[in-house]
């Protein structure tokens, strides 16, 4: 196919894309409602396929641990596939197979989820199975001593034996200390081997329970169905009596600069600036950054690839850190890898220089329409697939932020003036003490 016609048929479908986007709301497919037990229900109707989406959201992740006993909530996560007072080790995962289904788990700082995408005919019993093991956990030591040694070796192939990854840990460690986004979401070797049955299971009684939280179901399914087998097996259940407390801040200290050396052939230059967590009072604040980040960082045409890697050639690439709706505070990360004999002291004068004063307000009107057309672009293909709508509205809220906020997003970012975009930019990184670190080849 000739390359021009390549280009115009690209053109033409995100032209049609963009139109179709300004019709498709969330608000137009999504039913929200609460339990009488504390359980929150969200339902994401799409017909376009047989397949639907089952998902239990808890929120706790590694940012509600404490010192001590990080990694717990992802070895919980771990243990919930060893079988409950009706289900053998592995069973559950056996019969969504059996289905033609698929299943997995995932860990972060705010939240644990787990999900099943199965046809349609078979989302009574996973919601059966689901809601079964947030009461009912069988919690083995035996199991348990082996899946921490599971969770150690993915801790030495995923961090330890990853030097980027291990830096961005200790990053992290140095912004924040052993509190909230600081500890790490594997958790420590060292408090890994010290996690026992009782420290699960009280993990487990506190935060596995109906009022924290939160039921998502999306694809193709008959809405009053489904809320049926939501009241049936899920309403049943109490909650413990136990609360949950917010963690005793552990104190440390914060370095302005540290260098790491590992296994690597390159130095890495790391920038990090301090974000505080999102705020809907700033929301326009926020959104405007999100611009001027994707402006800076939105693809090979961004300015910092422009500038740096294909113009200067100070740097051989270069990434950005960023999350939006971050519950704690939270870094924005810079960095990149040098070129040729480009010192890292010099590619951090280079990356500054792309967020100076007169940098950020050398930003056109024409680069701000491009980051909004490339930002709703981007939101078009998350309503292709019925797991990302669950994932959009699952992390949001489970970070008590909620999901009307991903039809807001659009609306908003859309009406960010230029100027409000170079006072988010300022404010963020011109007027923001800068963190460095260097990973460099091990001496």
């Amino acid at each position: 196919m000739n390359i021009i016609f390549r280009i115009s048929v690209l053109l033409i479908s995100i032209s049609f894309f963009s139109s179709v986007q300004s019709e498709i709301k969330f608000s137009d497919r999504v039913e929200s409602y609460t339990l009488s037990n504390g359980l929150k229900v969200v339902l994401i109707e799409d017909k376009r396929s047989p397949s639907v989406v089952n998902s239990i959201w808890y929120k706790v992740g590694s940012s509600h641990e404490a010192s001590g006993k990080t990694g717990i909530s992802h070895v919980l996560e771990h243990m919930m596939f060893k079988g409950t007072k009706t289900l053998k080790p592995g069973e559950f995962s056996s019969i969504v197979k059996k289905m033609g289904g698929t299943e997995n788990a995932f860990t972060s700082k705010d939240y644990t989820g787990y999900f099943q995408k199965i046809h349609t005919t078979d989302l009574e019993r996973c919601i059966e199975l689901e809601s079964d093991r947030m009461k009912n956990l069988r919690l083995d030591g035996n199991e348990l001593r082996s899946e921490i040694e599971v969770v150690k070796e993915e801790r030495r192939l995923r961090t330890d034996d990853n030097p980027v990854s291990k830096t961005f840990e200790k990053i992290m460690i140095n912004a924040y200390g052993m509190n909230e986004y600081g500890i790490p979401i594997i958790g420590t070797m060292q408090n890994l081997g010290s996690i026992s049955k009782n420290d699960l299971e009280n993990w487990y009684k506190l935060h596995y329970q109906p009022k924290n939280a939160i039921a998502i179901i999306a694809g193709n399914f008959n809405a009053d169905q489904v809320k049926g087998y939501i009241q049936k097996y899920y309403g049943r259940y109490e909650n413990n009596k136990s609360s949950i407390k917010p963690n005793n801040k552990i104190e440390f200290s914060t370095k302005a600069s540290f260098d790491v050396y590992d296994k690597v052939s390159k130095p890495i230059v790391f920038l990090s600036f301090k974000k505080p967590k999102f705020d809907k009072n700033r929301i326009r604040e926020l959104y405007a950054l999100d611009l001027f980040i994707e402006i800076m960082d939105g693809g090979y045409s961004s300015r910092l690839t422009k500038n740096l890697v294909d113009n200067q050639k100070v740097a051989l690439d270069i990434f950005l850190s960023n999350d939006t709706y971050n519950q704690y505070p939270n870094l924005i990360i810079i960095g990149g890898t040098p070129r040729g004999k480009i010192s890292p002291e010099e590619l951090k004068l280079k990356i500054l220089e792309q967020l100076s004063n007169e940098s950020i307000n050398s930003v056109t009107e024409r680069e701000l329409v491009n980051a909004k057309a490339r930002v709703k672009a981007n939101n078009i293909y998350k309503f292709d697939s019925v797991f990302y709508q669950a994932m959009q509205v699952g992390m949001l809220e489970t970070k008590d932020i909620g999901w009307e906020n991903l039809d807001n997003y659009n609306s908003i970012t859309e009406s960010i003036s230029l100027n409000e975009v170079k006072e988010s930019a300022s404010k963020y990184f011109l007027n923001n003490k800068v963190f460095t670190t260097i990973l460099r080849p091990e001496k």
